[in-house]
């Protein structure tokens, strides 16, 4: 058996508990009761800390229950603990016992999106001096390159920026205020309107500024790319321009 494959045997066994198959000594098979129980802990901690909106909102038990659920289904598959939990949302959408609280999916997409922004590498940013040149038609036609920590989280039903606030010093949520978008940024959030949140969803998926607009005139025909471009370039958060040749 290649040592692969062994330490494959291994880390099933600790997620799983199908201990008979893993090619090991007997004095360590009886161990892994323990190195189980670390391995769910430590898992457990980490979402914790990845998903603090979330473990506010349910509390300790039940949290540890969900979190335990996860584990079962949901193996680990990197060595760094700040990777796991980014199918966690999708998890909690077609969780049973947490269909009571429908818009817990979707805040857990935000707290993902905070965690990973937190973590994701700098970019240098793009310098912006090319723009100044460009004629008005070719303006339209530009592409861009966004920092890895930015994520635009959108919910059509749920008021996922206030609730994230309120459990971060701000007001109580009204979940009866409708759907809201998230821009997320380095260690920040602020709230955009949904036409705002689909322009920059289309930009940073490297379509150009008038694809963009058009997505977003579908929305809100009054839209206006100004302050969006605006917090773009005053933020830092272009890392590369792509212009029209």
């Amino acid at each position: 058996m290649s040592y692969a494959a062994v330490i494959a045997r291994f880390a099933n066994a600790l997620n799983d508990g199908t201990d008979a198959q893993v090619p090991v000594t007997e004095s360590t098979r009886n161990n892994l009761g323990y190195y189980r129980g670390n391995v769910l802990a430590n898992r457990t901690s980490a979402l914790v800390s990845a998903f603090a909106t979330v473990h506010a909102l349910v509390g300790e038990a039940y949290f540890e229950a969900l979190a335990h659920a996860y584990q079962r289904t949901e193996p680990s598959v990197s060595g760094n603990l700040h990777d796991d939990g980014a199918t966690f949302a999708g998890f909690i959408a077609g969780f049973g016992p947490a269909q009571s609280l429908p818009y817990l999916s979707d805040v857990a997409r935000l707290d993902w999106a905070v965690h990973h922004a937190h973590f994701a590498l700098d970019a240098p940013v793009a310098d912006l001096t090319p723009l100044q040149t460009l004629a008005a038609d070719a303006f339209g036609l530009v592409t861009f390159s966004l920092q890895p920590a930015v994520h635009i989280v959108r919910s059509n039903d749920w008021p996922i920026h206030a609730i994230h606030a309120m459990h971060h010093g701000g007001p109580a949520a009204n979940l009866d205020t409708g759907g809201e978008a998230v821009l997320v940024m380095r260690d920040s959030v602020a709230p955009v309107d949904h036409a705002s949140a689909v322009f920059l969803l289309t930009l940073q998926h490297h379509q150009n500024i008038n694809t963009a607009c058009d997505a977003a005139w579908h929305i809100a025909p009054d839209f206006d790319p100004g302050p969006a471009l605006s917090l773009l370039f005053s933020r830092g958060l272009i890392t590369a321009l792509h212009l029209p040749s």
